[in-house]
Formats: C-alpha cells, structure tokens, sequence
C-alpha cells in the first residue's frame, strides 16, 4: 500500500528546514570550493566532508578530525596517480563517458576527483556533486539502513514472516518468508520480470504482479539475486512506517547525516543536470537523465525498494564514513556497531557471501574490491555502474560512480576497472601488503 499524507508531507517539510538550517553554513563552503576539475577533500570539525582545491595527481594533504581513531595516513602518490590513469584510460576505451571517486580511511578523505563528463560529446564536467542513478545501491542505501534502523527501534523483526507487515505475502506459499530471507536473496522469488514487456503500466498492477508471483525455489534453500524481495521490503517498511518509502528515507536517513542531494525522483520528468544512463529505444524511448533507469522502479513511480535512489560521491562519503566509524556521525550514534556487525557479516557461506542486505568480498575468487580489502570487508554495486566498498579493519572505502550504461546497457568494459580502483585506493593509504584475500588473484 502507498500511504502519502498531508501529515507526513508536513513533518518532513519542517525536518527539510531544520536540516537546511544547519546545513546551511556548510553548502557556502562547498558551493566556493566547487570552481576546480580536480579536488582534493579533507574533513570538516564534526566529521562533515568537504572539498579543497589541489592540483590534479598531487600528494593530497589529509586533515584528521580530533575524534577520529585512524592516524593521518602516509599517502603514496604512484597508486593515488594510477587511480587517474585507470580511470581516464576506461573512458578512452569507452566504458563508460565519466567517472566520480571518493577515497577515504575513516573520517579522512584523501580522494574525490571527477573524470570526463556525462556523455561523450557533453561538455558538463563530472563533479563530485554530479548526482547520478544509483540502481542496486538503493537496496543498501535507502531499504537495508531503512531496515536497520526499524530494527533497533524494535519496529521490525527480521525473523518474523513478511506477512506480518506485509499482507500480500499472506498466502500458502509466502508465509514462511521472513525478512531475513528477503535480506540474503533466499526467499524463493524470482530475480525480477519485466513488466513493461508484459503491458503492465501501473504501480498497482506491479505491485500485484509480485504478490502473486509464484516462488522458483523452495524458502532459504537457494541463493537468487532478487528484486522482487527488496521491492517488498520496502512495502512492508510503508506499512510499519505508515509513510510513504521515499520520504521516510529524507527525514530519517538522508537529512540527519547532511546527504542533501539524495533522494528518490519522480518519473516522466527529465533534468539534464543530472549525469545521464541509457539512450531507451525498447519502452520509454527516449535519453534516461533524472528519471531511474530500472523499467519497475520507473513503473512503481520512482520510488521503490531495489532501484531509484539518486545521490552524490559526496553524499555517499558522508554515509560510508558513518558506517567506517561503527554508526557514529558527527557527535550522534546514528546506528548502533552491533547493528553495522550484523547486517554485514556473512549469514550462510554455503548458500552465497551475501549478509543482510550487504555483500561481502569473496576470498575464493576475484571480487569487484579487488585483491586487499580484508575478508570483513562489504559492499554492493549497481547495474548502472556504481559501486561502494568498505573495509572495516583498514577503515578503508571507496566509492565509484559511473554511468557505464550510456550510451546502452550492453557494456560491460567497466568490470575489470573496479577492481583495479580498489587496489589502487588501498595501495594509497597503505602500500602493498604482504597478504591478499583471493585465493584465485595472481600475486
């Protein structure tokens, strides 16, 4: 159910001038250091990210925060350098027009450059405020940290029946599915339909379609990678919220911890300062920019549970160096380390490395994280071509975003690139270690 009231408009148009207000001070200052291609970004007093001007390729100074636990790291220039190369040689080869990193260790960020532009013949520059489709980063960003939160406020069980909150799963062959299994791809759902080549045109009739869906694997036996569960999830959330998803995510997620340009966009309403994904020729038939790229987020009106979200490098650095610093933003515990430990530590090896609602790094074979992130590490990635991965005992992230489905989705160049970022990045802050965490990578 869909549940947008004038009540809830109203709490989050007073939560949006709170926030704004002690933004406020903070936007000035990024708004006078956005005037360079190539930035270096430091931290704030508080541990708010911002950016300061560096020449491009230079030894980054890094300002630690008097409450940050990591030292000031040593950066090594060669890998910072060859993060540039990997990245303007991958829009050289056309995988994708442009690219925005961030790199940090704890509440230090040592890296936020961004690279080309958004479409090969475009002059708009990428920046680090460029706002991109984020696609399965929703799932972590918006639905899993949803989920988190619910569950320390005691709202949500993650072992209970989906049924619980969701009354559409209230059928024989739903009620064994908790959220749990939604959480770790094992719920016997399918791994997404669609729906446009269906005729199916509302959200509604989306929404339907999902209920009714018939299970392809028995509950927890099977691992499948699924949309239909994070979709869900976010229904349910509406429900126990009694908010619409997207503006329950603004008020408690993106406002407290400063993600000002995140959020989730309407359809049918294109805006071309925002970095473009596919040219459609197959349902809406036009340029995708400012309108989510998935087909059922886009039939769900925007707002959905596994796609949709729309954020920034510099958003994101802001929510990943929560996590890194065990939930604690600023001078508040915005989620509990026992809470960051559960959801993202692996629940059945046997099944997949996935952890509730986070992956983690495979140590068997090559990971998207590359050859160094530790076996504790997490992350996700989405199929426009964005990434995040975190390692929490280097306190170590990385951040990537591109839009490697411009001009078609039948790219895949960008895949061997990731990984190389993320090795990089780690050489970086620490050199080349002596251990790497996969068994199948070349030494």
């Amino acid at each position: 159910m869909h549940i947008a009231t004038s009540q809830n408009n109203i709490a989050m148009t007073i939560s949006k001038i709170v926030w704004k207000m002690h933004w406020a001070g903070i936007v000035l200052v990024l708004f006078l250091a956005t005037t360079s291609a190539c930035r270096s970004v430091s931290v704030m007093p508080g541990g708010a990210p911002t950016v300061t001007e560096a020449a491009p390729a230079r030894n980054i100074p890094v300002i630690p925060l008097g409450s940050a636990r990591a030292g000031t790291p040593v950066i090594h220039t060669a890998a910072l350098m060859r993060i540039d190369s990997l990245l303007l040689e991958g829009i050289e080869q056309q995988a994708f027009p442009g690219a925005v990193v961030a790199v940090g260790r704890d509440t230090q960020l040592v890296k936020m450059d961004g690279y080309g532009a958004y479409t090969y013949r475009s002059r708009r520059r990428m920046r680090p405020n460029s706002l991109f489709d984020l696609a399965s980063l929703t799932k972590v960003i918006a639905t899993t940290t949803a989920t988190m939160l619910l569950h320390e406020q005691g709202r949500l069980d993650i072992d209970a029946p989906v049924a619980r909150y969701l009354p559409g799963f209230d059928r024989p062959d739903k009620r064994l599915i908790t959220v749990r299994h939604l959480l770790t791809h094992t719920s016997g759902l399918a791994a997404f339909k669609e729906f446009y080549s269906d005729g199916l045109r509302t959200r509604e009739a989306v929404i339907d379609a999902i209920m009714a869906s018939e299970l392809i694997n028995p509950v927890g036996t099977t691992y499948v990678y699924s949309d239909f569960g994070m979709i869900a999830l976010a229904l349910a959330i509406e429900n126990i919220t009694g908010m619409d998803f997207a503006a329950w995510c603004e008020i408690n997620i993106f406002l407290p911890l400063g993600m000002e340009s995140t959020g989730f966009r309407g359809t049918g309403e294109p805006d071309s300062l925002i970095v473009p994904t596919e040219q459609d020729d197959y349902f809406r038939n036009r340029l995708l920019q400012g309108e989510v790229h998935d087909e059922n987020a886009w039939l769900l009106g925007g707002t959905a549970g596994h796609a949709g979200l729309f954020s920034t490098a510099r958003d994101l650095s802001r929510f990943v160096t929560m996590m890194v610093r065990g939930g604690r933003y600023q001078n508040r515990q915005f989620l509990r380390p026992e809470t960051i430990r559960l959801f993202t530590t692996t629940v059945d090896t046997s099944l997949s490395t996935r952890a509730l609602g986070w992956d983690t790094r495979n140590l068997d074979r090559p990971s998207s994280s590359g050859k160094y992130f530790g076996p504790r590490s997490y992350g996700h990635t989405g199929f426009t071509g964005t990434s995040i991965w975190i390692d929490p005992d280097a306190q170590l992230f990385v951040i990537l975003l591109t839009n490697r489905v411009y001009p078609t989705r039948e790219n895949y160049a960008y895949t061997g690139i990731r990984p190389l970022v993320a090795d990089a990045s780690y050489e970086a802050l620490f050199g080349v270690p002596e251990t790497i965490f996969c068994g199948t990578c070349e030494e």
